[in-house]
């Protein structure tokens, strides 16, 4: 079936406001900055651009909306239609695609049995030199014809009925090598015993002999050390008496500077209490009238306003007034 083409004109896209108009309101306004709070042109200025350019959007979204509406309309019937079309066509589809999946399906299962029987195979080919400690890679094994595996197969059982037969061999010279070796540690053995008596009985004296010399060598330790012990203890009685004779004297010394310094610090304070008295006693005056003065410009009413500028100005004064009084007050306690 042929398919019909249908060609459809869109309508012409039309806004009231264009890029030149927004270019131009937009070098009339972003100049527009308040440097001063309390300046109602400029004020008036910003609040009358933001007011044309509100105007402008809402020209904007309104025409948008009312241009667009028609478009999503004819989408909507575009979706139907199709809708319709797909719900009898894909029942045709999926008829086909059930018998057609029958074929691959069954392809699919011959393939994989197949592929399951060769690996079979090849892994019982695998295991059959295993048992003789051959040990080739998996692909080698998979792409012998069987001629080649069977000669494989029974060269590696010949080998490795002549290996069994050469570690038979071996193991029997092993056994009979052990036993001469054996009989040599035994005549070995019985001698070194009788030289571990010997050995023993020497020692035995040998450490008679040092129990006695230990013995006599712990006595003189201990008769030295006494000594010594006496001589320290006389040594460390005279070093004591004489650090507590001079700890006496520097303790007399020490507490006669002592007094003399708490004399001299409470004369020096007494001086100076008396100094600072009577600067202050001069301060007074001014220092009395300079926080009466704080006092005065904190307390100054301000004026009741309505309008938002107003009240801005009047309560950025009062926090300025207090700022003052109290840096006044401050600097005044500090004289």
């Amino acid at each position: 079936m042929k398919e019909s083409e249908v060609f459809e004109t869109l309508p012409l896209i039309k806004y009231d406001v264009n890029q030149a108009q927004i270019a131009k309101l937009k070098a009339e306004y972003m100049p527009l900055v308040i440097s001063d709070l309390t300046d109602k042109a400029q004020f008036e200025a910003v609040h009358t651009g933001r007011m044309t350019m509100v105007k402008v959007r809402t020209t904007i979204e309104k025409a948008r909306v009312k241009q667009k509406a028609s478009a999503l309309k004819y989408g909507r019937d575009v979706d139907a239609a199709a809708k319709e079309l797909l719900t009898e066509s894909i029942i045709v589809e999926n008829h086909l695609q059930i018998e057609e999946d029958k074929v691959i399906n069954e392809q699919k299962r011959l393939e994989a049995e197949a592929e399951e029987m060769e690996k079979v195979k090849i892994q019982g080919r695998v295991d059959a030199l295993f048992a003789y400690n051959v040990i080739l890679p998996y692909m080698n094994v998979a792409t012998m014809s069987d001629e080649e595996f069977e000669n494989l197969r029974q060269k590696s059982e010949e080998a490795w009925s002549a290996e069994k037969v050469r570690l038979a061999d071996e193991e029997a010279a092993r056994i009979q090598k052990d036993k001469e070796l054996a009989d040599e540690r035994a005549e070995l053995d019985r001698r070194a015993a009788q030289q571990v008596k010997i050995d023993k009985e020497q020692a035995n004296k040998e450490k008679s002999l040092r129990i006695e010399r230990d013995k006599f060598d712990k006595e003189k330790k201990k008769a030295q050390e006494a000594k010594e012990k006496a001589e320290l203890e006389a040594k460390e009685k005279v070093e004591r008496e004489k650090r507590e004779a001079e700890a006496k004297v520097k303790a007399e010394k020490d507490a006669a500077e002592k007094i003399e310094r708490e004399v001299r610090e409470a004369k020096e304070k007494e001086i100076a209490e008396k100094a600072e008295t009577a600067r202050q006693e001069g301060l007074k005056p001014d220092k009395e009238k300079l926080i009466a003065w704080a006092e005065s410009i904190a307390s100054h009413v301000v004026p009741e306003v309505h309008s938002p500028e107003a009240r801005v100005i009047v309560e950025n004064a009062e926090m300025a007034l207090i700022s003052v009084s109290e840096v006044i007050t401050r600097k005044a306690e500090e004289m």
